[in-house]
């Protein structure tokens, strides 16, 4: 019995009219493609609208390997224990309402599901060192992109499979820059053998054409969170960011953050660096971004104008270079010296050579919170409409990172993708108590 087959021969749990109930497991075309991706590849990553089902398709995949073939370990992730543990909800649900006779499920609890034939699924923690005790016939990482540590869990898992058994990744966006816009960029372009799917809002046959702008009526206009859920294309989907720490952050209104007026102005007010101090990392010629796991040394460079805006203006991102040669190189980019850098309290030795060539410097705040909250209200819209803080369109480092710094579960920021939003947190901070 194929794939198709066997999950079309058991039920489902569907939400109408705000209600639950079970309905035949009748695959859609897109779940279809879906479901011969997981058949045929055995690394597979799937950008996906919401509510496409998905989430059932592997889990009835999963099953169906488990029963079809003796000895399986299955292994499900996602962004916490509970939302893991459903994923076994849903496996156990299939195997409940499946027509035919199965093999008997000796195991059957929150965590783990074990049957007769030696074959298992257990749902475990998305943490740093992911199951690496385990060797699994199929690995899968549901909404990858909204897990705390995506880039050191998908490092522990892929070891799992590697004899021989297949890794699935499944998640909507969660903005440009991050750790899972890269990979998918990455699949898409070929260059890290995963086979690259994507699934639009349209892929359910219930959405007329006319579906997804009464989703942006009902939001009340707020399109982005509507692109951001029920993406048309990959691009679309990378758009917007759930849980970003700066969600006041604005590029591409005219509106917005970023304009051409960010431009320096000879003489029109006093230069600022925002400094984050950094080493390791190289250039990914595929992404046009850095490779992960990168910590750039991350060189801003802002002017204050006469009404207390703070226009970037350029920006320097460098990987294993002296801070000396760094400092060099910023002054070589033609624009005057620095009142002062806000850099990073604990770098000594960059402070250290600023201080030797002149430039005084301002340590950062000891608390991230306060800072963070300080540059939020310099980039969102004060009472009169005003942002306080510009970027020029040329400053593309620090635009990716600004749409891709996000919170973890517990609202924290999660240390990765920040360097450039580091660099203008510290300036940010110093200039709080001013016009």
């Amino acid at each position: 019995m194929t794939a198709t087959e066997f999950i079309e021969q058991t039920s489902l749990e569907v939400i109408a009219d705000e209600q639950t109930g079970i309905a035949p497991f009748k695959l859609w075309d897109g779940q279809r493609q879906a479901l011969s991706v997981m058949e045929h590849a055995r690394l597979a990553v799937f950008l996906k609208a919401r509510q496409l089902g998905i989430s059932w398709v592997v889990c009835g995949f999963a099953l169906h390997q488990a029963l079809s073939t003796p000895n399986q370990t299955i292994l499900a992730y996602s962004q916490g224990q509970l939302e893991a543990n459903e994923l076994i909800r849903r496996v156990s649900f299939l195997y409940h309402h499946h027509k035919a006779d199965l093999p008997a499920l000796a195991t059957d609890n929150i965590g783990m599901l074990g049957w007769a034939n030696g074959s298992r699924m257990l749902s475990l923690a998305a943490t740093r060192k992911a199951g690496r005790s385990f060797t699994a016939s199929i690995a899968i990482l549901d909404e990858w992109a909204f897990m705390a540590w995506p880039r050191q869990t998908l490092a522990a898992v892929k070891p799992t499979i590697d004899a021989g058994g297949k890794l699935f990744i499944i998640s909507s966006a969660d903005g440009q820059g991050s750790a899972y816009h890269q990979f998918w960029q990455h699949a898409e372009s070929g260059a890290n053998g995963y086979k690259a799917v994507f699934l639009p809002w349209f892929a359910h046959p219930d959405r007329g054409s006319d579906w997804r702008d009464q989703k942006v009526i009902e939001a009340s206009g707020d399109t982005a969170s509507v692109l951001r859920e029920y993406p048309a294309n990959p691009i679309e989907a990378f758009t917007a960011a759930a849980g970003l720490v700066y969600d006041v952050w604005s590029d591409g209104p005219p509106d917005g953050n970023v304009t051409e007026d960010a431009e320096y102005q000879a003489g029109a007010g006093p230069i600022f660096w925002g400094v984050d101090d950094g080493y390791s990392g190289a250039h990914d010629p595929q992404t046009g971004y850095f490779t992960p796991n990168s910590a750039p040394r991350v060189f801003l460079l802002l002017q204050e104008l006469p009404d207390g805006s703070l226009n970037v203006f350029a920006e320097q991102y460098r990987f294993k270079t002296m801070e000396e040669d760094d400092i060099a190189s910023a002054r070589a980019l033609g624009y005057p010296d620095p009142e002062y850098a806000a850099v990073d309290s604990a770098s000594a030795a960059l402070r250290g050579r600023l201080h030797l060539s002149g430039i005084y410097t301002r340590g950062k705040p000891q608390h991230i919170d306060e800072s963070v909250k300080a540059t939020r209200r310099m980039l969102a819209k004060d009472a009169n409409g005003r942002r306080r803080i510009h970027v020029h369109p040329r400053c593309t480092y620090l635009r990716r990172e600004m749409a891709g710094y996000r919170n973890d579960d517990q609202g924290n920021p999660i240390d990765d993708v920040n360097h450039g939003p580091d660099a203008l947190r510290y300036i940010a901070w110093t200039k709080r108590n001013e016009v």
